[in-house]
């Protein structure tokens, strides 16, 4: 006897990339290597504050201290926007390893606004 799906339910397919073993894994790598990118990238941002030291009356603290901030904050928003996102696709068996490198691309994007915005007020 073969197995059939009951009236109204839509049929289970198993085709396609999204719930493969091939994006859980890619998916939960990215993620714990994001932490560990997040982290080391706070770090250099919250150091980054010292390039402060060489200025006198001519640097705009403003936009140094939101460009400190940007490289500071911004890559823990984006791991944890896009590996909330990346878990729930996941979860509903669709391709998440696309939206997880998708927020790394993010975050680097915007660390490096961060620190655009801090050289140029420096000089």
């Amino acid at each position: 006897m073969a197995a059939t799906n009951p009236p109204g339910a839509p049929a289970r397919s198993t085709a396609g990339f999204g719930g493969s073993t091939a994006d859980q894994v890619l998916t939960i790598v990215l993620i714990v290597l994001g932490l560990g990118g997040c982290a080391v990238a706070s770090f250099i941002g919250a150091f980054s504050i010292m390039a402060s030291d060489g200025c006198f009356e001519t640097c705009n603290y403003t936009l140094m201290n939101i460009g400190v901030a940007i490289m500071v904050f911004t890559p823990w928003v984006c791991w944890l926007a896009f590996g909330i996102w990346g878990i729930v696709r996941l979860a509903r068996r669709k391709l998440a390893v696309l939206v997880v490198a998708a927020g790394g691309v993010l975050a680097i994007a915007l660390y490096i606004l961060g620190v655009f915005l801090l050289t140029v007020t420096i000089g």
